[in-house]
């Protein structure tokens, strides 16, 4: 599997928080964000205050692309990807933390 990341600070339209946009063989995943790998590696195993972004206050957008054969989908429709998978989880959290 290939796992590309970007983040982005800031913008006139963008919230505070953390935004994450999670693809999956570059197809938007819509549902379930709470549940994704992408969404769970973000929010929880990312340490932002050492890039010194405070993730409460500033404007951050996430995304991420995962593009496989086989993409461990939970769930029947497709709607997002489980964090079980520990080769997953620890692609997406060097691509978003990869200088």
């Amino acid at each position: 599997f290939v796992v590309e990341a970007g983040v982005s600070l800031g913008g006139p339209r963008a919230k505070q928080g953390i935004a994450c946009y999670r693809f999956a063989n570059r197809i938007p995943l819509l549902f379930e964000a709470g549940g994704d790998v992408v969404t769970r590696v973000a929010n929880r195993k990312i340490s932002w205050n050492s890039y010194k972004i405070r993730p409460t206050q500033d404007k951050i957008g996430v995304f991420v692309s995962i593009v496989s054969t086989k993409i461990p989908y939970k769930g029947t429709g497709k709607e997002y990807i489980g964090d079980d998978v520990t080769p997953i989880h620890d692609a997406v959290k060097r691509a978003v933390c990869e200088d």
